[in-house]
């Protein structure tokens, strides 16, 4: 290809990401099938409702395998990265990754995210909220249940993120 082409191929393309300071288009990548489209539907309404209200993107990938990544946390950082997850200037991204197929969950946060929502609060709803009802095959009520859990407290007045 001709270094032109190029060129006009890659501004293309950057068209189609989001920029920072707009609000996100998706929400939910459900590359699993983990969920039916009124279950997509009512997660993508608590993502796009909180960011409306505070910013902060929240965005649900859920997966077969990793795509090559050593483990589920490196995948959710590689797409928070990738999809650019969060504000430029906030870091107020979270990615919820999800296997059923792999029966793991791991939630990963910007750094902005992570000043208010730590590790330590992301594997408490994980084990208490989400896993409970993983267990049970009711996928999607434990990820209802953690990201419900994590929209609140994300969206407590001192948990504002600047």
């Amino acid at each position: 290809m001709r270094p032109t082409v190029v060129l006009l191929c890659a501004i293309g393309c950057l068209c189609f990401l989001p920029k920072k300071d707009q609000h996100r288009e998706i929400f939910i990548y459900d590359h699993e099938n983990a969920l039916d489209p009124e279950e997509e539907m009512r997660l993508d309404t608590l993502f796009r409702g909180h960011e409306a209200r505070t910013t902060n993107e929240i965005v649900l990938v859920t997966t077969r395998d990793y795509k090559g990544a050593p483990d589920l946390m490196t995948f959710a950082a590689t797409c928070g990265d990738s999809l650019r997850v969060g504000k430029k200037r906030k870091n107020n991204g979270v990615i919820v990754a999800f296997s059923r197929n792999l029966r793991e969950v791991y939630i990963a946060t910007g750094l902005g995210t992570e000043r208010v929502f730590a590790e330590a609060r992301s594997h408490k709803y994980i084990d208490s909220l989400m896993l409970p009802l993983f267990k049970e095959q009711m996928f999607f009520d434990g990820l209802w249940s953690g990201c419900t859990a994590m929209v609140r407290h994300l969206e407590l007045p001192e948990n504002r993120i600047e």
